[in-house]
């Protein structure tokens, strides 16, 4: 039976056919779109907009010491390209049936490409956080290279989660139409319009099983504070990262035959 590294080997040998992929995510996703690429611009500028008016100047929440729309906006980063991944990958299978039921390919490349796909919106964004930063004068340390092994290891968890979830819904197809309910819930539970000192301390053990705390509020401290992650907390991610991974691509080849069948 092949192993997790044979599945990988594979799904590289068809790297064409995922950027082939990838683009087709893409494009679609901004096809007859007025303003196209500029959505991705637009909806991290409106979402720290309509946060501040909230929850800095209205519910008065603190921002550890950093300006609110800074500390919004750093959050948003990694928690909105967690949240495009989840919600394009998993009704990705349902969404592409001909290629399931048709095409002999590694089904996990389509959920992979709209990962990637999510990853170029993640980049525009990016490019708009960068001179918000330099305005408010944030000063970059060495500690900003923990961004990358962040970044990482979110896609990592974002991946192994989809395969799970678009498994799912090949036999569920509730699971998709529950995600956005679950999703928005889910950022609540994820110090993105709060910091994470306003969690109770008997409660913060708790709270940091959910794997998208480390990873929001480390990449958040690394890039905007200047400091380490909180270890505690990011090895806790990272291995509920790899435990997600390593069941949702096992899981999800185990399946994957009986796919064309369901759908």
């Amino acid at each position: 039976m092949p192993s997790t590294i044979d599945h990988l080997r594979e799904l590289y040998r068809h790297r064409e056919l995922l950027v082939s992929l990838t683009f087709r995510q893409f494009h679609a996703r901004y096809k007859q779109s007025v303003l196209g690429l500029g959505w991705a611009v637009f909806k991290p500028i409106a979402t720290v907009s309509i946060f501040t008016v909230v929850f800095s100047v209205i519910a008065k929440f603190p921002s550890d010491g950093i300006p609110y729309p800074l500390f919004a906006f750093g959050a948003l980063l990694p928690w909105t390209l967690f949240n495009t991944a989840v919600s394009a990958g998993v009704p990705s299978m349902v969404n592409q049936a001909n290629l399931v039921a048709k095409i002999y390919l590694p089904r996990e490349i389509l959920p992979l490409s709209t990962i990637i796909a999510a990853s170029v919106d993640f980049v525009i964004a990016l490019a708009v956080f960068v001179p918000v930063m330099l305005y408010y004068g944030v000063d970059v340390t060495w500690n900003i290279l923990w961004a990358v092994p962040i970044l990482l290891i979110t896609t990592l968890f974002t991946f192994g989660l989809v395969l799970f979830l678009s498994l799912a819904n090949v036999w569920f197809r509730d699971v998709s139409h529950a995600m956005s309910f679950i999703l928005q819930f889910w950022m609540y539970l994820t110090p993105i319009i709060y910091p994470l000192s306003m969690v109770p301390e008997r409660y913060r053990l708790l709270y940091g099983l959910n794997p998208m705390v480390g990873l929001v509020e480390g990449f958040r401290d690394v890039v905007l504070k200047g400091t380490p992650p909180p270890l505690d907390l990011l090895g806790i991610s990272t291995v509920m990262a790899v435990v997600t991974f390593w069941f949702g691509y096992k899981l999800f080849k185990e399946r994957e035959y009986q796919f064309a069948d369901v759908i």
